[in-house]
Parts: structure tokens; C-alpha cells; sequence
């Protein structure tokens, strides 16, 4: 896990690794923004978090459907964590505003079939450059 702290010399920058972070897909960096009492603290291309909650906010997702236009509205909540490479038996996470009202994730509901259902929350993710990924 790489984090590349934003100004290492202000101590409003620093990270509390014993709290909770937000993270989100920084599509003009093209890498993860970590957020922390409000302010973009770091940015990273992998990390990893546990104890993770996911959110949508609903305005913020009208929004972008309304005007087509992209901005900041889900994010994962987490605490950061060391693993950053995801187990091949770890199922993808994703979110599209224009598809789903929720983060989502496959079901298996059979040998060869699988369902799409809204996640909430996990013990742990990886977010690499590929998507987020749970165990």
C-alpha cells in the first residue's frame, strides 16, 4: 500500500490510521482519494480497508443522471488496512449511476448462475486499479 500524503508538512494533513477514512475514485488523477475530518489527506493507487461501509448519496446520484455530468457522491468507509492485492476468489464491487442506485456485488446462486445484489457493507476491500474487490 503506497499513500501519498498531500502536504507532509501540515499536521492537518496526517492521517489517523486508527480512524475511519472515505475513499473514492479520483477520475481526474486516475487514482483513490482518501478523505479524513473532511479534507482529501492522501491519494493512493491501491489500498486496502477494513470494517468498510459503502454510500451513495442519493442527491448527489440525481444529480449525475440529470445533468450527465460527474461528481464526488459514493465513496467506501473504512479503516486502512495492509493487504492491497485481492485473492483470486475475491468478487468484484462496483457502482454505476446510470445502472444501479447502490454499490453492487454477484451472488452466486448456483453452479453456473449469479444474481447482482446491493452491498451495504464487508470486513475488508481492496481498491486497485482494476475495481474494488471483497472477500
Amino acid at each position: 500500500m503506497m499513500i501519498r500524503t498531500l502536504n507532509k508538512h501540515n499536521p492537518k494533513y496526517e492521517l489517523d490510521y486508527s480512524r475511519s477514512v472515505d475513499v473514492y475514485r479520483n477520475l481526474h488523477k486516475n487514482c483513490y482519494s482518501i478523505k479524513q475530518d473532511g479534507l482529501v489527506k492522501a491519494h493512493a493507487q491501491k489500498l486496502s480497508l477494513e470494517q468498510c461501509t459503502f454510500h451513495v448519496n442519493k442527491k448527489g446520484r440525481d444529480r449525475v443522471r440529470k445533468t450527465k455530468r460527474k461528481e464526488v457522491h459514493a465513496w467506501v468507509r473504512g479503516k486502512l488496512s495492509t493487504l492491497t492485492i485481492p485473492p483470486l476468489w475475491y468478487k468484484q464491487i462496483f457502482y454505476n449511476p446510470y445502472k444501479t442506485d447502490h454499490f453492487m456485488h454477484r451472488v452466486e446462486t448456483g453452479a453456473m448462475s449469479a444474481t447482482l445484489s446491493p452491498i451495504t457493507k464487508t470486513e475488508s476491500v481492496s481498491l486497485i486499479p482494476e475495481g474494488i474487490y471483497k472477500s
